[in-house]
């Protein structure tokens, strides 16, 4: 057998089993990739404001910008802050209103309302309306 055969007297290379990078190519597809995105958010910045002005242009004023940080409702979702909800209190104050009010239930057939603690003294006193069974 020869030598060569075994490996013998062979150099072997220094790269084999080793992973290069060429780091100079890495960071200039990096800062190529940077330069792009600059060009395009200058690009965008550019189209915005001639949009912005030539519809000011049009209309003769700016737009007015909406001040209101969040939706009362999202969707069917309320989401409204709990500190500043206050359709509850007035909610109930309706319905109090109601309870303690004359009004009419039915016009046609002539039923009304009356004032709830009217209708609990008259209902604990055993008075019964005109029709009720008894």
């Amino acid at each position: 057998m020869s030598d060569h055969a075994h490996g013998k007297g062979h150099v072997p290379d220094a790269n084999v089993g080793q992973d290069v990078v060429d780091y100079s190519k890495v960071v200039g597809v990096g800062v190529g990739s940077l330069v792009i995105f600059a060009i395009a958010i200058w690009w965008a910045f550019m189209l915005y404001h001639s949009t912005k002005d030539a519809t000011e242009a049009k209309t003769g004023k700016a737009r007015p910008v909406e001040t209101k940080t969040m939706p009362a409702e999202i969707g069917i979702v309320d989401q409204v802050p709990f500190t500043s909800d206050h359709r509850l209190p007035k909610w109930r104050a309706e319905r109090q209103a109601h309870l303690d009010s004359y009004g009419w239930v039915d016009r046609n057939k002539g039923v009304v309302h009356i004032p709830i603690d009217q209708a609990l003294q008259q209902v604990a006193s055993g008075a019964s309306p005109a029709g009720a069974p008894k």
